[in-house]
């Protein structure tokens, strides 16, 4: 059986093109496949007076307690003002996509003895309680903290 010439292109095009049928296309979901569906949290459970209770280096008498005002700022972002018995820290960042973890950097003002610098994470656990963890500058772990609403 003899093959035409252009049968025999035609043939070997075909076979050089791949099967799209075999091909998979990306996974659905973000990088990590989770379904990106609506957020399952609420920014605004945050929002309020909280009465803090959280771990320090030793030497400090931790546990330790103070309270945390978060509100908006002009930025869109949440912002805390965490009082303690010495000065306050300022906390501000953003919220995660679920809308249940805030996330960024908290200061001391620079007119304290020895200002405090770091990053946070605070996790929603309803309208009632927080859970999450400091970490100050220049050190190697991070401390937890836990928070009731007033």
């Amino acid at each position: 059986m003899l093959i035409s010439r252009q049968a025999l292109v035609a043939l070997l095009l075909v076979a050089a093109q791949p099967l799209q049928a075999q091909l998979s296309g990306p996974p659905s979901g973000g990088p990590t496949g989770q379904f990106l569906g609506p957020p399952t949290g609420n920014a605004g459970d945050f929002l309020g007076v909280w009465t803090l209770t959280w771990s320090g280096p030793m030497g400090t008498n931790c546990p330790c307690r103070g309270t945390l005002t978060i509100s908006v700022n002009s930025n869109g972002d949440l912002q805390g003002i965490w009082k303690t018995n010495g000065t306050g820290a300022t906390l501000t960042g953003s919220v995660g996509y679920n809308q249940d973890v805030w996330t960024g950097r908290f200061a001391q003002p620079d007119d304290a003895d020895f200002p405090i610098r770091g990053h946070f994470r605070l996790e929603s656990r309803g309208a009632r309680n927080l859970t999450g963890s400091y970490q100050p500058d220049g050190t190697a772990i991070p401390f937890s903290w836990s928070g009731t609403r007033q």
